[in-house]
């Protein structure tokens, strides 16, 4: 394993303890639910093994936004592009992400009133209101 700039002064056997106390970190930083502080340490993981498959998933668990989660699972999906477990959270993500796109939208009674009437010559009819 070559890491750069790290070799030099890291045995294998130092950067493999230090990976492991940054999970630890994250893990527990994630118990007491300081988010901003479990992604530091994961992201410290993959500035050094940034192939780590479930330091990207649990940086995508941990987004601040749907956006910055695909991001991530679209990193992990290019280090792991046959992985079931990335491309099931990657197709739920992007579900998730369309759900709260349709939900900003209007109530779909709401949209009937303003679309234009198919039955007729194609221009726009407002619904009658209470029966009028």
């Amino acid at each position: 394993m070559s890491i750069k700039g790290t070799t030099d002064f890291l045995s294998e056997d130092a950067i493999a303890k230090q990976i492991s106390a940054w999970w630890a970190e994250a893990e527990t930083a994630t118990r007491a639910q300081q988010v901003p502080r479990a992604r530091r340490f994961l992201r410290w993981i993959l500035a050094v093994q940034s192939y780590d498959e479930e330091a990207w998933l649990r940086l995508a668990m941990l987004a601040s936004t749907p956006k910055s989660e695909i991001a991530y699972l679209r990193q992990a999906i290019a280090f792991h592009p046959g992985s079931p477990r990335t491309i099931a959270a990657l197709r739920q993500a992007r579900a998730r992400q369309l759900e709260l796109a349709v939900s900003g939208l209007l109530p779909r009674s709401l949209l009937l009133h303003c679309l234009p009437d198919q039955r007729g010559n194609g221009h726009y009819h407002a619904a009658p209101q209470n029966g009028k």
